[in-house]
């Protein structure tokens, strides 16, 4: 039998949005609640639990989300202009190896990390990337950074000892 969960929506935009859904429901139910509180259209929503874009075709469990709690996910409103972002990823040492990488403004970091660690086979979690000296924070969206077609990410490697 599904569990019950408790989800807690949280947005910079509108109040705390609370809502109970079954573990084996899809992500898209969540969408559509958020959709029915705030109009925001299913489509230009980015729903994030920590560092990870949930797809809306997925089902809770299938994120090991199945027991009875509360979750709690942050809201990204993607905006109309979501345009596709052509960026080159320069990789620290390799003689500063060039990637080209074709990202959106709504792509969260973890998914660019994902995209690098395709290109690089450098997995995300050792991975430092940054865009105009700012470090790309998981949990966060490539529109949150102001970063435009063009510009350059710096994937460097974290300092192991001091």
């Amino acid at each position: 039998m599904a569990a019950k969960l408790c989800v807690n929506v949280h947005s910079q935009r509108w109040e705390l949005m609370t809502f109970t859904v079954h573990s084996e429901g899809r992500v898209k139910n969540i969408n559509e609640h958020v959709r029915s509180k705030t109009k925001v259209p299913v489509h230009d929503q980015v729903l994030l639990l920590g560092s990870k874009t949930l797809k809306p075709q997925r089902t809770l469990s299938s994120y090991g989300i199945d027991k009875e709690m509360t979750i709690h996910l942050t809201l990204k409103v993607v905006k109309p202009s979501d345009e596709e972002l052509p960026l080159e990823l320069v990789e620290s040492g390799n003689e500063g190896q060039r990637h080209h990488l074709q990202v959106r403004r709504s792509s969260s970091v973890a998914q660019v990390k994902e995209m690098i660690e395709t290109k690089t086979a450098i997995p995300p979690k050792k991975q430092v990337v940054t865009c105009n000296g700012k470090k790309l924070e998981d949990g966060k969206i490539m529109a949150d950074y102001g970063i435009k077609k063009g510009h350059l990410l710096f994937l460097t490697y974290p300092c192991v000892g001091g």
